[in-house]
């Protein structure tokens, strides 16, 4: 597996699922971690579980100026950001033709907005230290279009995908390397919440017939986060068990 020792990571939506995972993953690396979630009694359990590399953080990343305050928080703390794994997301069953402007914004806000103004808010702590890595969690359902009545949902993913092209793009010159990753169906309270037809039904349409494990996709983003990642930047690794085979 590769190391991540030392390595100061900011890690969103760590108190359950996918984040947890990733949380975990970094752990068992060497890496030091800022743990982040409105959860924060979970994500307070989780840092104790971790030890003394790992610390909670509380903060509504729909708003950009908790957002600021999460970074400089971070950086009083730890001194640098080396890694940001923008993982925390919503996405409620929403039909198209019951969707409502506060929907929208709530949706924009959490999956599209708080990962682009944290990225814009790691980026010159990275490019003072020599460069990082940023991970953006995008989705199946922003690569397809989700099938699962999240229209909304699939569109904040399609945007995570494209605005992190864009910037990778304007900061590889900075040392930043940012890429995607896009998980398909994994076993999260996401999928488990939804009746057990539907997800047999799911796991029907995956070539490898089953659900994705959350240590799965958090392998892939320890890759993306790591030295051995050197030559990647703006890509989109799929982990969907081949459902999703562009």
């Amino acid at each position: 597996m590769f190391r991540l020792d030392n390595k100061i990571a900011i890690v969103t939506g760590a108190a359950r699922g996918i984040g947890r995972a990733i949380a975990r993953t970094f752990a068992a690396q060497g890496a030091r971690l800022a743990l982040v979630d409105v959860l924060f009694d979970e994500v307070s359990a989780l840092a104790a579980e971790l030890g003394d590399g790992a610390r909670a953080y509380q903060a509504d990343l729909s708003v950009v100026e908790e957002i600021e305050c999460l970074v400089e928080a971070v950086t009083g703390d730890f001194e640098t950001i080396d890694i940001l794994v923008n993982n925390a997301g919503i996405c409620p069953r929403l039909p198209f033709v019951d969707s409502t402007e506060a929907d929208w914004d709530k949706l924009v806000n959490i999956n599209a907005k708080s990962q682009y103004f944290l990225m814009q808010a790691v980026r010159p702590i990275m490019k003072v230290g020599g460069g990082g890595r940023i991970v953006n969690m995008a989705s199946a359902a922003g690569r397809v279009g989700s099938v699962a009545n999240a229209s909304i949902y699939s569109g904040t993913k399609g945007a995570v995908v494209m605005f992190s092209k864009a910037v990778a793009r304007e900061v590889a010159s900075d040392g930043i390397l940012i890429n995607c990753v896009a998980p398909g169906c994994i076993d999260t309270d996401l999928i488990n919440n939804l009746p057990p037809e539907k997800v047999q039904a799911l796991c029907d349409q995956i070539p490898v017939k089953r659900l994705g494990k959350t240590e799965e996709v958090a392998s892939v983003v320890a890759f993306l986060a790591s030295d051995e990642a050197s030559y990647l930047t703006g890509a989109v690794i799929d982990v969907s068990g081949g459902w999703i085979m562009p």
